[in-house]
């Protein structure tokens, strides 16, 4: 794919539309017939239907058998049965298209020229160069060539595609950030006018990416990304932005559609709707085979005594008032046993499913129309999706989770604290931190705690990835990649450390609650938190000049890695376990400029390594733990 001052060639790729319904107008009928049939009831019905039809027929004055209820009562029960189904699969596909189209007609940004259009997200093809602003959602898989974040980050929500509310980071291509906004120019600052110069630059330079072929994975992504004038930089699943996330505490960000409609990875996860079967129905299917095992049998009961007694019942003139007619084709134990099976079909309740189809009618309805279920958050009613699964609400026992955040919606607090072998807050209905008072009382009785507390919040205020915005009052907000970081900041903040936001590498503390002190600290290094290490650390430089290394983690990772004795604490961690509360532990280590220098040197030319970057700097970070962080000082715990 080319931009700038390159043109694509016309487009071979997909359409970048949605479509989730099960029904075209074409399909609707043999599909939906086939959906009902897959009902052992609709299948039993129409049996007996034909054979009570067949009855009827009449050849050469004989029938096959004697017939014993009239086809028309079965067949028209069926026929409106069968229509009330697909009326109710009719309107809910019809919700489905109508909603898919509300998706392809959203409203899209292009650059085109010098000049910005406005497209629909139907008309977006590879190739394109988008313009997405703040809180708008990504309408295809695009690589990120400006953002006006600091040194070319964004941050995204991919709530619609994982059900994470945290933010992940996503970063431009360093050449395209440079080449279109200018190096060491801040996006925050002005944000009108470099929006506009990165679309005027956009025209002067020349580049292509190639992409790799679309995969499911939304993890990894391999590509490559050629400048005019520039050596070739490798791209990787942090450039790319997924279709269906969303731009946030970003102001705008520029970039490259690389894949389309159904070569986007949100689509290529996705599946048709399948037939959906409720547990009811299954239950109902399998109790009508045995009702149909039944009425066989007692069909071949009244066969073999009809037949064992049909001399004698010839006998009577009042079973057979205008003579005896024996005129079927079929051997008469077949043909009565026919005749007996369809006699006794009125065991089956054909009914029953009319009833159900109107019962999840209006179950659905109330569904719909409950308050209790609405959101006012964000002015939403539930949906219901399958009318025909209602009733598996009013079944549901067990509900499995694999993340705590699924049952808590992510809402975090801090509540609890151990420091220095002291417990501070305590759990109640009042939101956020209630310690701060005790925490302020120790610090007065005892200067050896009221260091480790300031400690302690120093770790909380510095050591994270959270974003300063401003919402729309000018009140600061704080944007996490993770509730737990949002109320360990938000905590520290109400606690007189105030976290105020970032500018390149330096983090600024405002710290204090009446004589309020700026404090800065310069970023050297940050290891992440991954499921392997389960924690993070960072390396910062005070004002001072003294090198910190700030860690926080799991309990299990952080003691075997904690200098001294921690009995205490994990008697603590224990009662704070037995309360339901999530624990996470703090530490923190002096290091001699020596120690930084030496070990920050491996750490630059590892985040420049084009080949297995993420490899290198996992290397360095366990080099780290060896270091550094299996002697750093064991602070406190922290609860949420």
């Amino acid at each position: 794919m080319h931009f700038g001052s390159r043109q694509n060639a016309p487009s071979t790729f997909p359409a970048n539309t949605v479509c989730t319904s099960k029904y075209t107008i074409a399909t609707f009928v043999p599909r939906n017939l086939y959906e009902q049939f897959q009902k052992a009831a609709n299948v039993y019905f129409l049996i007996i239907s034909t054979i009570l039809f067949i009855g009827e027929l009449s050849f050469n004055g004989k029938s096959l058998y004697k017939e014993s209820i009239k086809a028309f009562s079965t067949i028209v029960t069926l026929g409106m049965m069968m229509v009330a189904s697909g009326v109710t699969a009719g309107i809910d596909d019809f919700k489905r298209h109508k909603s898919d189209a509300q998706m392809n007609a959203q409203p899209a940004v292009k650059a085109s020229g010098v000049d910005v259009v406005s497209i629909t997200w139907d008309k977006v093809e590879v190739g394109d160069v988008l313009l997405i602003k703040s809180e708008e959602e990504i309408p295809a898989d695009v690589v990120a060539l400006a953002c006006s974040g600091d040194e070319g980050c964004c941050y995204v929500s991919t709530a619609n595609l994982d059900g994470e509310t945290n933010l992940k980071v996503k970063c431009s291509a360093s050449l395209t950030h440079v080449a279109l906004c200018g190096e060491g120019e801040s996006a925050e600052e002005e944000k009108g006018p470099l929006l506009n110069q990165a679309v005027r630059r956009l025209q002067q330079i020349g580049g292509s990416i190639t992409a790799e072929a679309p995969t499911t994975s939304i993890h990894n992504f391999e590509g490559k990304l050629s400048l005019q004038g520039s050596n070739d930089v490798s791209l990787t699943a942090k450039n790319l932005l997924l279709r269906g996330t969303m731009l946030r505490n970003t102001s705008w960000c520029v970039g490259l559609v690389v894949y389309t409609g159904s070569d986007t990875r949100v689509v290529m996860n996705s599946r048709k709707a399948p037939l959906k079967v409720s547990n009811l129905e299954r239950v109902i299917n399998y109790s009508m085979l045995v009702i149909l095992i039944c009425q066989a049998a007692m069909a071949l009961v009244s066969d073999i005594a009809f037949n064992m007694n049909h001399d004698r019942f010839k006998g009577y003139w009042y079973l057979f008032p205008r003579g005896v007619d024996d005129s079927i084709l079929l051997p008469a134990s077949i043909g009565y046993w026919i005749t007996f099976f369809g006699l006794y079909s009125n065991l089956m309740p054909i009914s029953l499913y009319a009833t159900m189809e109107i019962c999840n009618a209006v179950q659905s309805s109330f569904v719909r129309n409950d308050m209790r279920m609405y959101d006012e958050e964000f002015d939403c009613p539930a949906i219901v999706r399958s009318t025909n699964l209602a009733q598996e609400l009013g079944q549901v026992e067990y509900i499995f989770s694999d993340k705590t955040g699924t049952l808590t919606q992510n809402v975090m607090e801090l509540k609890r604290v151990a420091i220095a072998g002291q417990t501070f807050g305590k759990i109640g209905p009042v939101k956020g931190f209630q310690g701060g008072p005790q925490m302020q009382e120790a610090s007065r009785e005892s200067p050896a705690i009221m260091k480790t507390i300031e400690a302690f919040l120093e770790v909380l205020a510095v050591s994270h990835t959270v974003v300063v915005t401003h919402d729309q009052h000018g009140k600061l907000r704080y944007e996490a990649e993770s509730p737990d970081e949002d109320a360990l900041v938000s905590a520290a903040a109400s606690l007189g450390w105030s976290f105020k936001g970032r500018v390149g590498q330096r983090i600024h503390v405002d710290v204090g609650m009446c004589q309020v002190q700026r404090q800065s600290y310069k970023v050297l290094a940050l290891n992440a938190f991954t499921s392997a290490r389960k924690r993070m650390s960072v390396l910062v430089q005070k004002e001072s000049g003294e090198y910190e290394l700030l860690v926080k983690g799991a309990d299990n990772m952080m003691l075997e890695r904690a200098a001294g004795s921690h009995s205490t604490l994990e008697n603590q961690l224990t009662e704070f376990a037995c309360e339901g509360l999530r624990t996470l532990v703090i530490g923190i280590r002096l290091l001699s400029p020596e120690e930084a220098q030496a070990w920050l040197q491996e750490y630059e030319e590892a985040q420049c390594a084009l080949e297995d970057r993420n490899g290198a700097l996992a290397k360095v970070a366990e080099k780290a733990v060896d270091i550094f962080e299996r002697r750093s000082a064991f602070l406190c715990w922290t609860t949420v």
